[in-house]
């Protein structure tokens, strides 16, 4: 359903659009810098820059290390605390 505008409607939509037109240069800064600002919500600077490889793919597979326990030369008495808790 369309909804149909009054008359007195229409004249103030006119009015408003013959003040703004009249008054651009008044205009220009904010709407350039409202429309730099919705800009960047849209297409933000993270976007900007090129997809980096990482470094650590240029070598390849690595190898990952068996764990190992080194014997240490310690006294091994059962009643000692340890020295931090």
């Amino acid at each position: 359903m369309r909804r149909k505008f009054s008359p007195i409607e229409i004249a103030i939509g006119v009015l408003i659009a013959i003040g703004l037109l009249a008054n651009f240069r008044f205009f220009l800064i904010p709407i350039f810098v409202l429309g730099v600002i919705f800009l960047l919500y849209k297409f933000p600077p993270s976007r900007w820059k090129k997809p980096s490889v990482p470094r650590g793919a240029e070598r390849g597979k690595t190898k990952n290390a068996k764990f190992r326990v080194i014997n240490g030369t310690k006294d091994s008495d059962k009643d000692d605390f340890p020295k931090y808790h």
